[in-house]
């Protein structure tokens, strides 16, 4: 016999006491955990995510058994249909080659010429608009330090929960539930849709190979013989112009017609 008076007893529309019609763009957004610890974290993730409509939950590299973890499925209490469902991977490329958007969220300030962090409600506005039709990652590092320069130096927008004191910071489960409720309310709102088709994140890798192709070609000489000074830039200017899928195709194009060119005169590629 049903127990009014009970919560657990009702209908989720009789349960909360704000209703609002779930945002459509949701399927398209993922949350991307890397290198985590802690497998408590994974199953306080999976419960916040779930709780604002996400359901895509991709770990990479994680550096514990969350799989066989009790804490983690006590922990992630009505949302185990997402800790089970959950993709781990063993590279950061595995998980956002389809990817449209990349938004990686930082706590601390990083060098002057990273892009600095805009805030998260900012980049929930943009995630917003962009899921409408792409796919789009939100991506949380290690739970000591977080995303290393060079994996945020890939992303479009550095994203940061504002606080008002430097210490104590948020723990993971903390941090990604508010920028997973940022997101959800940005979501709920009236967006425009990106008016053009962006260029997933493997589209832009497979640039970057070319480009990097071509200086090899060239001989040209990166300082120190560190190919990262030359690669971690690169990525920085692709990242930050939102290049369309046309775009990526002329230059990809044009990239092959000036490999073709130094082959017809004897340049090949060094190893």
């Amino acid at each position: 016999m049903r127990r009014s008076g009970m919560a657990d007893d009702l209908a989720p529309e009789e349960v909360r006491a704000l209703r609002i019609d779930v945002p459509s763009q949701l399927p398209n957004i993922r949350v991307i955990l890397e290198e985590t610890k802690d497998a408590r974290n994974v199953g306080s993730v999976a419960r916040a995510i779930k709780g604002m409509g996400i359901s895509e939950l991709w770990l990479v590299n994680p550096l514990c058994d969350w799989r066989n973890s009790q804490e983690a499925r006590q922990l992630a209490s009505n949302s185990r249909d997402v800790l089970a469902a959950a993709r781990e991977v063993t590279t950061l490329d595995e998980a956002v080659g389809d990817v449209h958007l990349l938004v990686g969220t930082t706590h601390r300030r990083r060098e002057r010429r990273m892009a600095q962090p805009v805030t998260m409600r900012e980049a929930a506005a943009e995630i917003a608009r962009t899921a409408i039709d792409h796919r789009v990652a939100l991506y949380f590092g290690r739970e000591d330090f977080g995303i290393s320069n060079a994996s945020l130096s890939r992303c479009h927008l550095a994203a940061s929960i504002p606080m008002a004191v430097r210490n104590p910071s948020l723990n993971l489960a903390q941090a990604v539930q508010i920028a997973v409720y940022e997101v959800f309310i940005a979501c709920a709102g009236e967006r425009s849709p990106v008016s053009y088709r962006l260029a997933t994140d493997q589209d832009r890798r497979a640039l970057l190979h070319r480009l990097q192709l071509l200086l090899r070609m060239v001989e040209f000489e990166p300082l120190n013989d560190d190919w990262d000074t030359i690669r971690v830039p690169l990525e920085r200017v692709l990242g930050r112009t939102r290049l369309e899928s046309r775009d990526v195709a002329v230059m990809t194009m044009l990239c092959h017609d000036l490999e073709e060119f130094l082959k017809r005169k004897g340049i090949v590629p060094r190893e």
